[in-house]
């Protein structure tokens, strides 16, 4: 049978097709706010991304932080046109990020991280919400999502609701123009955040925070 692992090798080349294929030279509806987050240019400075507040990886296994109720997230949709709704995740740990799906390098390693706790803890469900809804439209989620395992999700909306949702979380994002054919890239916060079976978030793990940390962390909090 084939891995989840494959899967993911799987889903990610067929994702770096359709974005290779899809360009787009209009400009977005509304302008990003200010931001301090660091275009994800490259593997080597992806770290710079993370939020400046995030708790260091090696810190978070040790213990669970204080929950709050995570923020709703709501006014977005889903790749079939649907209206997303945080609450339908009741009864599973989930962990939401913000990223976009013509991210070079961050959100790919963080996919493939969410992988490695999707094999582990199959139960897990995980959100990605676009800061990109220029060209993440529903019907390209649909498609970047076709291959993606059940338990993962894509969620976008439009440019007000998607600043909401990220203002909601500490996330912050910016359009960066660049010469590429893509013709921008988004700057974005990389973080992670866990939210547990009663919809508590307990956990924001910075960029790079391997599986085996986020398994440990949801075992412990289904072990009760």
């Amino acid at each position: 049978m084939t891995s989840l692992r494959a899967l993911a090798t799987s889903a990610l080349a067929v994702a770096a097709l359709i974005i290779a294929a899809c360009t787009s030279a209009d400009e977005p509806s509304s302008t990003p706010g200010p931001t301090t987050a660091t275009p994800a240019a490259t593997a080597a400075t992806a770290a710079t991304v993370t939020s400046a507040a995030a708790t260091p990886a090696a810190a978070l296994s040790s213990s669970l932080g204080p929950a709050r109720p995570a923020p709703p997230l709501v006014d977005l949709v889903n790749p079939d046109g649907s209206v997303f709704d945080l609450a339908d995740y009741a009864g599973r740990p989930t962990l939401v990020f913000f990223g976009y799906t013509h991210c070079p390098d961050v959100c790919p390693a963080t996919i493939g991280e969410l992988y490695g706790v999707f094999e582990a803890l199959p139960e897990t469900r995980a959100v990605f919400v676009s800061v990109d809804p220029e060209r993440d439209t529903p019907e390209f989620l649909a498609k970047w999502t076709e291959y993606m395992p059940d338990n993962f999700n894509a969620v976008t909306g439009n440019p007000g609701a998607i600043r909401r949702a990220a203002d909601s979380y500490g996330v912050r994002y910016a359009r960066v123009e660049t010469s590429s054919q893509a013709g921008y890239t988004m700057s974005h916060t990389a973080d992670l955040y866990l939210i547990d079976q009663e919809g508590q978030l307990l956990h924001t793990y910075p960029f790079g925070t391997p599986a085996a940390d986020i398994v440990a962390d949801i075992s412990t909090i289904l072990a009760g």
